[in-house]
């Protein structure tokens, strides 16, 4: 995922980030030693030695750590097997084998729930180590209107077929003429049947795509992308059977 300055440009120099930096949200790793190097240090001051209650926090600590550690793979995970969904999705739409496509979809909405669920963990440990918004703040989460529109598919977006009866010369002077025409008009309808299954194929990659890079950690959006992503799907099966009914 390329990173970028907070001009939105690529320009990652010392000059882009000038002005910026104390807007920046602090590591939360970071955050949470500071506070558990200041909960030691009251507890020597409290109880004059460590004891029980240095070695609970320590441990408390490290699950923390780990947690937010396990977090992180687990986000890491799912966005190189989104990935890899992508590609098999895009090679068996474009191979026109659809048949597995179901159970890839399957598997990118249960990578999607796994994320969310691990997401929801990270935002607790955060909370009990006081590096994340309460419930209900503004900044806890993207609001709606701020998020990227999942882009849309339907029938009316995809190329026109054309019909074996179009013609700017609708006489002709032969029957070779007429033959010549359909055979024409025929190539046309395959090629355009091609483009509407690609068009829709792009579609749901870019999707799918999209969800690894960006939205696995947004429910939200990963709500509305795999809806979409199946409702492409649904299209491309109705692209198909018109190509079905056409070589008939």
């Amino acid at each position: 995922m390329q990173l970028t300055g907070p001009s939105g440009t690529d320009d990652l120099t010392d000059d882009a980030w000038q002005g910026d930096q104390e807007e920046l949200e602090p590591d939360p790793l970071e955050t949470a030693r500071t506070h558990v190097r200041a909960l030691l240090h009251h507890t020597r001051i409290l109880s004059g030695e460590p004891g029980d209650v240095l070695d609970l926090a320590l441990r408390a600590a490290q699950r923390a750590f780990d947690e937010i550690g396990a977090c992180n793979t687990q986000l890491d995970t799912a966005s190189e097997r989104g990935k890899a969904l992508a590609r098999e999705i895009e090679d068996r739409l474009s191979e026109q084998d659809p048949a597995a496509v179901p159970a890839l979809l399957h598997e990118l909405g249960c990578l999607a729930a796994k994320v969310a669920a691990s997401e929801a963990g990270r935002q607790v440990v955060l909370r009990i180590l006081g590096t994340a918004e309460e419930p209900g703040t503004e900044d806890q989460q993207t609001p709606p209107d701020s998020r990227d529109r999942v882009p849309k598919l339907t029938t009316a977006d995809l190329p026109r077929v054309p019909s074996l009866y179009d013609s700017e010369h609708p006489g002709y002077s032969t029957l070779a003429d007429m033959m010549a025409a359909q055979e024409k008009a025929t190539a046309q309808r395959v090629d355009a049947h091609d483009r509407r299954s690609a068009v829709v194929t792009a579609h749901m990659v870019e999707l799918v795509l999209r969800m690894a890079d960006v939205s696995f950690s947004d429910p939200a959006l990963n709500e509305e992308a795999l809806a979409e992503v199946r409702s492409a799907y649904a299209l491309w099966l109705e692209c198909a059977d018109e190509r079905r009914r056409d070589d008939s």
